[in-house]
């Protein structure tokens, strides 16, 4: 068993337990914690999910996740629907009780997710400065339901904490999420970007622009000497040159001296 196949094994057993274990509604009835969740499934467990795709079939790789192919504009918008959805205040009362409900709402969030990653992990479907805007474009409107929990001056989640008051503070409880939500999603979207750009960056450098990575043997130079002029030495470098003129034989030089 390869590495890569391990791993996405392993996050897929990690994401189910998330799954599972909001479902019991045992966890803090907290936006915090539907926050914490939400960044695990699509920026953890998604991208990793599909990280054994690539390999050969013969490999015992999961060749399902091979064929899991959807368009990226299709992408995107069920990534944005998914994050979106299951911040919304009525979802995050719904999501803290745990239940079927719940168990759905976080499948459809991570499918969402996993969809929006196919398009880059490979066989990647995007590539280039392609891929770079895509994960730019993509991003905009996941962090959309964080700036509106750290920008609102009120408590967006008050029927929550009506019923379960947080400790730390219903407003802080709302910040916190935010952030979690902004900073985990941006670093990611941002990182990924990156990696894309520089690999597109040195994809994209051809081999004749730096003459094959071999080495240019340098023209012959002269060493500066004071003493010489430097019109000299340009003469001695790349200037234009005159040809000598061709040696005339001696006869020829009497006879027309003779004239």
């Amino acid at each position: 068993m390869s590495w890569r196949r391990g791993l996405a094994l392993s996050v897929r057993a990690a994401g189910v337990a998330v799954i599972v274990a909001a479902t019991s509604g045992k966890l803090p009835h907290l936006v915090v914690t539907q926050a914490a969740i939400s960044v695990v499934l699509t920026m953890m467990v998604a991208p990793l999910w599909l990280l054994d795709r690539a390999e050969p079939p013969g490999a015992g790789s999961g060749s399902y996740s091979s064929k899991f192919t959807v368009s990226p504009f299709l992408a995107v918008f069920l990534m944005a629907a998914g994050t979106i959805g299951v911040q919304l205040p009525p979802v995050v009362a719904v999501l803290t009780e745990g239940g079927l409900p719940t168990a759905l709402a976080l499948t459809a969030l991570l499918l969402g997710a996993i969809a929006f990653w196919s398009v880059l992990v490979a066989p990647a479907r995007v590539s280039g400065i392609a891929a770079c805007g895509y994960v730019v474009i993509g991003g905009l409107p996941i962090s959309m339901p964080a700036m509106f929990m750290i920008l609102s001056p009120r408590d967006l989640y008050a029927d929550l904490h009506a019923g379960s008051p947080p400790l730390i503070g219903a407003m802080n409880d709302q910040l916190y999420a935010g952030f979690i939500l902004f900073a985990a999603m941006k670093i990611t979207i941002w990182t990924v970007a990156s990696i894309v750009f520089f690999a597109a960056a040195a994809e994209s450098a051809s081999p004749e622009d730096d003459d094959g990575g071999l080495l240019v043997p340098a023209g012959p130079t002269v060493p500066a000497r004071p003493e010489v002029p430097s019109w000299v030495l340009g003469l001695a470098t790349d200037a234009p040159t005159a040809d000598e003129p061709l040696p005339v034989p001696v006869g020829e030089r009497e006879t027309a001296g003779a004239g």
